[in-house]
């Protein structure tokens, strides 16, 4: 059964900014590797065609293959980590992760960018990135029921 979204207060979003700083930090690592397998597989189209057609590798190019189903595989698994937590991944390249709260009840979200200390800004639910806004004085209540 769908329960729907879980909902945040600044203080548990805040609370698993250590988590997420580590998952991204290690998305970044992984992300750095998959250039050079990539390129070695011999482009975007290739590697593409491997993970989302399941063509079969180019000859001798098994071993590439075989290591970008793996960090492929670490990507997958990070963001589905992340997002079990009740947050959202939003963009993988910016490390941006959004939470759902509310404003005046209304459904906002909280927004996090990989890098910043904490949890300090917040935008609607139809805005993006761009639509950030500081949490100056926005104190987002505990949901009326748990999550």
């Amino acid at each position: 059964m769908d329960e729907g979204p879980r909902f945040f207060t600044v203080e548990e979003a805040n609370a698993l900014v250590g988590t997420l700083a580590l998952e991204f930090g290690r998305l970044t690592e992984v992300r750095a590797e998959l250039g050079p397998v990539i390129e070695a597989l011999g482009g975007p189209e290739v590697a593409i065609g491997l993970l989302r057609d399941g063509d079969a590798p180019p000859p001798g190019r098994e071993a590439a293959a075989r290591q970008l189903e793996r960090l492929a595989g670490i990507i997958a698994g990070t963001i589905e980590h992340v997002n079990a937590l009740g947050c959202l991944v939003k963009d993988v390249d910016q490390g941006l992760v959004d939470f759902y709260a509310l404003r005046d009840g209304e459904p906002v979200f909280l927004c996090w960018q990989f890098g910043e200390p904490a949890v300090s800004h917040w935008h609607g639910v139809d805005e993006g990135f761009g639509g950030r806004r500081p949490l100056e004085g926005f104190q987002p209540p505990a949901p009326a029921f748990p999550n």
